[in-house]
This record gives structure tokens, sequence and C-alpha cells, in this order.
């Protein structure tokens, strides 16, 4: 109405419509819309006009003014407005804006569906891998001419080709096999789906078409696993049904896989040896398709994640691998659209480059040089291949990188039944063959002399002998034997050879960390600000020791190019950590003045996916970072790692869109499990009553300082001050609402204060005075002492304790200290520490144990490690996992409980027992460093709402 003095004295008549939406109605299609009141959307987003007046604005104005709320009213309103000859004002008053919202995604679905139905793939359930159905692939048999075609042929070898080849790729291996091998042998080659003359996944019509409406394009964002249909382990499944199913074929006596087709044989073996569907109707052994006395033979072919150290450059090379992988599919794909707009001769001069480039890579060996008609008759069948089928052999590229895909199938090989061969200039290959051999992980490793990556190309006479040799050998007919694990010390010496012989790959597509802050806090602690004792370890335990407040730091760490900012929180607890506040500060500042510097190439950058699937990628780059700041590693504060590996997980989390926990979950859980927004609900909370308190206070009075909260678990602080039996007596007092409306389970904490004789006297004392605390005490931390065999720890030593304890008192106990003892120990190696867990915990049968739980101190021991023990005592042990805080403040808390909640509704954690979780401490801090505080999303039950939490986290860090 600014303007509307002047209309009113404007002879023109111009009539002016107010759409009134209600607000800012383009808003709502926003993904922060869906975030509402956690972000203050409609007050500072949909800027509601419920108080606006456009009537009395136009009163005031001396204008007319209409009102329609229907297509009728407004079509009548400016018919008269058109005919009044003067300016008026109409205000049309359309649907809500979450009507206009729903409105349109009804709109953009059905459109959408319709496009999707004309050039999606087609509908004939035998062309649509990701169903796990029948593909008919068309299979090639050798055959000597002067053999009778009524010969009987007992055994069958399949022979398998590699990216951008076909089952002709054989041909010359073939032709040597047929005269060599027994007649016996029934010799074929397959064509893989996406080559050859395998059926279409998608029509060169269906192609076109998906090219013009940019369908085809490959996302940054993706997950590209997720789809399926050229992954490895589908295209096996594909080759086992259609040999099955289109071919007769019931058994394979051996496989021969080159390169992909190797990667494709692993997978086979692994599915058809794991899984019941990829065999006949018969489960005996006589009639699986693949069994363990199937011979395979790997022509350099990647066996997936031999356990070599971790390594910060394995990890770059992985990634850099998949960045090389992704541009290269891309730039096939991007081809594919101009193969409409240029002519034929532009296009294969593309892809002349394209394959001349591929195969100029030092994994050849100079082909071209050595071998330059053969080099030059390869390059014309690549041409043919991707001028016939580009879109699909991008797409397998794209999906078969093989870090993406399974990474420990060379544990499913039976290595008196395995070959691997590769050529000597194939430097990758060659060094991965020796390697495995030396550790017996094969029967044998073959080099061909004079030979890069093109095996059957250049040496295939060589590779015959090699096939004959191994298929003949009557030794190993009837031997089977387990894979062998490889010594730290072969590791080593590939790791050396990896990091000379790298492939020089283009920059992965990661995201580089950049600039860090960090401001200090400090809350008091304790009832009225009075304190807290007894919290901590060691002597700290004891309640003459007294915490009075907590303090540490906030920080921030903010992406390279400035569009998300993590946030962690560093707060040394004195008795739990070694480093001080003060010298926690010192590592932030030589942090903070690392990634301040002004070569951004010399800050570190990661992939998401990586870091959110918790497997080592988030520890290495932290160490990394750390590291590079000049910190030595022996020195390197877990507060500090525990803080940054928090900032780094909130980055990560919003390059993928969505909150923490559905963002671990999705790359965390394995791969197909549905997530929505009700998968993580409600998360239980044990209260927590420290040293002394419990002697002092009662049932009523805790009520009342946890503010009403009624916790179902209670842990108590035990051996701190007083007697065994004293402490027996103060845990069956706290029994005590059990016999009221309140369901409650106790645990006690003892922080490793007792010997043997001590820890039993408690248990003792306890069922005198109350028979049936066993049935509610779920179990006790850490009862006994730190053992020391000649004056050295061991976790072996602490355990076998501990089950002492466990088979005389009748208690369950639970891990703590141990776990981080045995972390510093292995110097936090997952791999290490989860060796020495399964000697003690691997074999429940033979072995039992009274291990409960394990508790998990992420502020301590990490974050990913804490992850990664649980998924282990879940998966593994069925041991229970309970998240501990170390007295965090809101921030601390907030992601300890999202940890929690995640392990908890994690797959393979569905059949192991539930406790709550240690996050109770909030009712102890005087203060948040989080806003609304972490107390907010407790409810009266003692339940974190951890959807509501998270998202709020993901705010904040916006």
């Amino acid at each position: 109405l600014s303007n509307a003095q002047s209309k009113l004295h404007s002879r023109v008549p111009l009539t002016t419509i107010i759409v009134n939406n209600g607000g800012g109605a383009i808003f709502s299609f926003l993904p922060i819309a869906k975030h509402g009141q956690d972000v203050g959307f409609e007050e500072f987003w949909g800027t509601p006009t419920k108080s606006i007046s456009f009537r009395k604005g136009a009163d005031a104005f001396g204008l007319p003014y209409r009102y329609a709320n229907s297509f009728e009213s407004f079509r009548e309103a400016y018919r008269s407005s058109l005919l009044s000859g003067r300016p008026e004002i109409i205000e049309a008053r359309v649907i809500d804006r979450s009507k206009n919202v729903d409105i349109h995604q009804r709109i953009t679905s059905t459109a959408i569906q319709f496009v999707t139905k004309l050039v999606s793939e087609t509908s004939s359930d035998e062309c649509d891998l990701s169903l796990n159905t029948r593909i008919n692939l068309p299979i090639k048999r050798y055959t000597n001419e002067n053999i009778s075609k009524g010969s009987n042929r007992s055994k069958t070898l399949l022979l398998i080709h590699g990216w951008m080849g076909d089952k002709s790729e054989w041909d010359l291996v073939g032709a040597e096999l047929v005269k060599d091998l027994p007649h016996e042998w029934d010799i074929i080659s397959i064509d893989l789906p996406g080559h050859g003359e395998a059926p279409y996944i998608l029509s060169p019509i269906q192609q076109m078409m998906r090219t013009a409406l940019s369908l085809n394009s490959f996302h940054e964002n993706a997950d590209f696993c997720s789809s399926g249909k050229f992954s490895i382990d589908a295209m096996a499944k594909a080759v086992c049904n259609s040999l099955q199913n289109d071919h007769g074929i019931k058994s394979l006596d051996a496989i021969a896989g080159y390169s992909l087709g190797g990667r494709i044989a692993l997978a086979m073996n692994r599915l058809c040896l794991t899984n019941t569907d990829m065999n006949a109707p018969q489960q005996d052994n006589d009639n699986k398709l693949i069994t363990k006395q199937t011979r395979l033979i790997l022509l350099g072919a990647n066996p997936g994640k031999l356990p070599f150290d971790d390594h910060t450059v394995k990890t770059e090379s992985d990634n850099q691998r998949v960045r090389k992988d992704r541009l290269l599919a891309q730039s096939l794909l991007s081809s594919l659209y101009k193969t409409y707009l240029i002519p034929i001769g532009s296009d294969l001069s593309y892809l002349s480059k394209f394959v001349a480039k591929w195969y100029g890579n030092n994994l050849w060996g100079d082909l071209q040089e050595r071998y330059p008609h053969k080099f030059k008759n390869m390059i014309y069948r690549r041409i043919m291949s991707l001028s016939e089928r580009r879109h699909e052999i991008a797409s397998v590229l794209y999906e078969c990188s093989p870090p993406l895909n399974p990474i420990d199938d060379w544990k499913k090989v039976t290595p008196a039944k395995t070959l691997y061969i590769a050529g000597s200039l194939d430097k990758k290959y060659s060094f991965i063959g020796r390697l495995w051999e030396k550790s017996g992980g094969v029967n044998k490793y073959v080099e061909i002399n004079d030979a890069g990556h093109a095996l059957l190309v250049e040496q295939p006479r060589e590779i015959s002998s090699a096939l004959v040799g191994f298929l003949k050998d009557a030794r190993i007919a009837n031997t089977l034997g387990t894979s062998k694990e490889i010594s730290d010390e072969d590791a080593n010496v590939v790791n050396d050879v990896k990091t000379d012989n790298k492939e020089k790959l283009d920059p992965a597509p990661r995201i580089q960390v950049g600039v860090m802050e960090f401001e200090s806090f400090s809350i008091t602690v304790g009832s009225y600000n009075a304190g807290i004792r007894g919290i901590g370890w060691g002597d700290s335990a004891r309640i003459e020791n007294e915490l009075k407040s907590r303090s540490g730091f906030i920080i921030s760490i903010a992406s390279g190019d400035g569009m998300a900012v993590g946030v962690g929180e560093v707060s040394p607890l004195n008795g739990l950590h070694k480093e001080s506040a003060e010298e926690a500060a010192h590592q932030l500042n030589a942090v903070k003045k690392f990634l301040s510097c002004d070569n951004s190439e010399k800050r570190p950058s990661f992939l998401a996916r990586e870091i959110l699937s918790m497997n080592g990628s988030l520890s290495r780059l932290v160490k990394s970072i750390l590291i590079s700041s000049g910190i030595d590693v022996s020195s390197l504060a877990a507060s500090v790692k525990s803080g940054i590996e928090m900032a780094i997980l909130s980055i990560a989390s919003q390059s993928q869109g969505s909150p923490l926990p559905q963002a671990l979950a999705a790359h965390y859980w394995p791969k197909g499990v549905p997530i929505s927004s009700s998968t993580f609900g409600l998360l239980p909370v044990n209260g927590l009553i420290t040293r002394g308190e419990y002697a002092t206070s009662s049932p009523a009075h805790f009520s009342a300082a946890a503010k009403e909260i009624s916790f179902t678990s209670l842990k108590i602080k035990v051996a701190g001050h007083c007697s065994p039996k004293d402490d027996a007596l103060s845990l069956v007092r706290w029994s005590e609402p059990l016999n009221g409306p309140r369901k409650l389970s106790l645990r006690a904490d003892a922080n490793r204060a007792w010997d043997l004789a001590s820890a039993l006297e408690f248990v003792e004392e306890a069922k005198n005075a109350n028979s049936s605390i066993l049935s509610i005490l779920e179990f006790v931390e850490e009862p006994l002492k730190k053992q020391a065999v000649d004056k050295k720890w061991s976790i072996i030593d602490q355990v076998i304790a501990l089950d002492n304890f466990w088979n005389i008192g009748e208690i369950h106990y639970a891990l703590d200290e141990s776990l981080a003892d045995l972390a510093e120990d292995c110097d936090y190696n997952f791999g290490n520490i989860a060796a020495d867990l399964r000697r003690l915990f691997g074999d429940r049968v033979n072995r039992p144990h009274g291990c409960a739980a394990f508790v998990l101190k992420p502020a301590l021991i990490g974050l990913e490690l804490s992850l990664q023990l649980a998924k282990l005592a879940h998966e593994e042990f069925q041991i229970s996992a309970v998240f501990s805080s170390s007295f965090d403040s809101g921030i601390g808390l907030a992601f300890t409980s999202i940890l929690a909640a995640v392990s908890d509704r994690a797959p393979f954690s569905s059949k192991v027992k539930k406790y709550a979780h240690g996050v109770g401490t909030f009712g102890m801090l005087g203060g948040d460093t989080l806003s609304p505080s972490f107390e907010s999303y407790v409810s009266k039950e003692g339940l974190v709402n951890v959807n509501s939490l998270s998202r709020a986290l993901y705010g904040l860090s916006l």
C-alpha cells in the first residue's frame, strides 16, 4: 500500500490483486520447514499475515476494497473492478501454505510416475537385476572338433571376463584349454550383465529418452551401491541364476575370473556358501552350484581389503579410486548426450581417446609399446563395446569401484582350492599375489613374466598352462582349509609397496576441513551447587575427592566451503582423562592454528559416507589433524580427539541432509534397512546416586533432587568410603521403591575398589538383607581391583578374575575401566582390541562368562571406537552395550545419546538385552551448553527424545 495514495489520485483504473496465502509460502517448500518450531520456522520464515488487515489499509487511503475466497467470488470481484473504471484493491485469499505444498507434491509425484513409467527400465522381471530375478545371460562353449558330441562331460569350468569385455575375451585361452584339459571338462564362458550379448537393462530408445530428460546423470550425494542393478553381488546372483535356470548347469567344479570377473567369482563363492537361495532346491553339498570343493582361479582380481595395517595413505587411495571411477563413468555418460548432436566420427574419436587413456595406466605395463598389434585390436573391441552399451558399462564402473563393494570376500575362499595369477609388470596385483601366497591364503601364486594386467590378450598360452596344471593337480582334490590371517610384517611390506606405487589419480570428492574456533565454559555441579564426591577412577573415586564444577571447551569446525559447521565438546574430567584442561586447551590452540593456515591444500578432507560408516576413517582423520598440528602422537588428548570427532560427524551428517542418527544408520547399519523419523524414539536413561549421596539421602530426597524423574534404573556408586556391608545395606535401601508403584532396576559401580573377598562380602550381605536382590541387580561395574601378574596388567587376567567373582557370587559384571585400559594398550586400534576380546568372549559354549555389558564412554575412548565395540559386543558376543557420559555438558550428552540410540536400534542388536544408558548426569549440572538444555528433552519417565534432540543439534550446527 506504499503507493496507495498516488493510486487514489491517479486516473489509471489499476486493479491491484493481493494473493494472500498466509505468509511466505515459498519457504514451506524448503527442507527447514519440516523442523517447525525447533528452528522458529513460523516466526522467521513463515511470517504469517494473520495480524495484517488489507481492508483497513485500503480504507486508510480511501481505496475501494473487495475480498474473494473462491474462484467464483474472485472472478466476480475482478469483473466488477474492471467495470468500475477506478483503482481498486482485491484480496484473494488462497489455500493455506501446508495445503499448497501438499498439492504441489502430488502434482510432482504424478508427473514423476508418468515419466518414470515411460522411460524406466523394462518392466519384465527377467531384466531387473535389483529384483534378484532371472536374466538370461548368453554362454559360449569351447569344444574340440575331434571330440564326439556325445562325450560325457562330468566337470564344468566357468570363465568370466572383465570390464568392457565379453565372453569372447577367453577365446585364445579357451582354444588352448580344450587341447590340454581332459575331455570330461565342459568349458564355458558367459556374458556379464551390461556386456556383450546380455539382455539390455535399458533399451537404446529408453536410454535416449532418459538422456534427453537428464535422468541418467549421477548425483554426488546418492548412495550408489543401494540401486544394486550393477553391483558385484547383483551380477554374481544373475550369473548363478542364469547358469542354473537357463543353461541347466547344476554345479561348478572350477571358476576362472579375470579382473572384474574375478571379483564376481569371489562374490559367487561367498553367496553360494552362505545363502541357500543361491543354490538348487536340494541343499546337500552334491547339488550346490558352488561348494568348498569348487576351485577358484583369480587373474589380476581385487580380493577385497586384506588385513593390512590401517595407514592413511591406503584410505586416501581408496577414496581416490572411487573418485576416479566415478569421474570416468560420468564422462562416459556425458558423452552419451553428445551422440545425438555430433557426427558419429567425432564420437568414435572420443571413445578412442577414452580407451587409450584407460589402457595407458601403469597397470597395463606399457602394453602399446610391447604388443602394438594386440593393443590396437583390443582398443577396437572396446570402442565397439562402448558404442553399443555405453550406459550400462558406465553404470558397472560406477557401482563396482572396489572400495564400494564387499571387502572381505577373500575370507570365504578355501586356500587349498584357490590359485592367484598376475603379470610381473602389474605391480599392484603381483604384490598382492606374493603376499597372499606367503600368508597361506591361496594354494599357489603364479606370476606371468613380461605381462601386465591384460593377461588374456598378452599370454594366453601361459594362462592356459597355469589353469590346466592347477585343475589337474590331484593332490588338492579333497583338501580343505581356512583362510589365514596376514602377519603385521607381511602387511607392512604391502603397505610400503602401495605407498611407492600408488596411482596418480584425480582428487576424491571430499569435504575439506575448514577453520576451528573454541570457547571455554564452566558449570557448577551438585544439588544447590554443593558439588559431588567420588567421581572418577582410581583414587579420584574416593569420597574425599570433590568435584564442584565442570569446565571445558565447546569447539566449532566449519567445512572448507563454509556450508556446514559442526560442534563438539572437549571437557577432560580429572580422574578419568589423563590430560588437564590446560593441556587440552594447548592442543586445541595448535589445531586452530593449523586449520587457519592460508594454504588450504594442507588441510585434510574426507568423504562423508566413509566417516559415517564408522569403519576407522573418522579416527584416522582426527589423528592426522592432530599430528599435522604438531602434537606428539604419544600425547594426543582423548577429550580433544572425541570433541573433534563430534564436530566432523556433525559436518558429515549435514552433507547428507539428515540429522546424525539417520545419517549414521544409513551407513553404519547394513544396507537396505528401512530408516524413518520413527526409527529413533525414546532412549531409557539410568539415574545416578553418587558416593556419599546414598548414605545421606533417601529415595524420596533423590526423587526431588532429580526433578521428579522416575528413572526405571538407578546406578549407585559403591565402595568409596565404607565397608562392603554398609554398601550392600545402602543398595538394598535404594531398592525399596520396588515395593511401591515405581518399577526399578539397580546396578552398582565399584570402580575397581574391591579385592575378591570384599566383592563377595558385598554380594553376601546384600543377599542376607534382601534375598530377592539378585532379581533386580542388573550387574556390578568393575567390582575388582586392577589385576596385575608380574606387575603387568592384561585384559585376560582381569576377565578371568571377574568370571571367578561371577561364578562364586552369581552376579554379573560389566567392563568399563578395563575397556579403556585395553584400548590404550592397543593404541586404540580396533582390530587389535577386537582380537583380544574375541579370545575371551568369542566362544560362549566352551567358555561361558559373566559379562553382562560393555560400558562405553565416547568422551574417553572416542565416538567411533565406542560404536565399533558396541557392534562387536552385540553381533558377536551377545553382550549389551551401555553408553555412558563422563559428566559431560549437554552437547557431549547429546552425542552420547545419539550413539546409544543408533546402537540399540541397529539390526544386529535386535536379540541383545537392552539396558538404560548412563546419561543421567544432566540432573547434577547447574547449567548447560545446549539451549534448550539437555534436560528439556528428558521425559518424567526418564526417556530421552532422541528425534527432537538430534534435530536441535542439527539446527544448532546449521
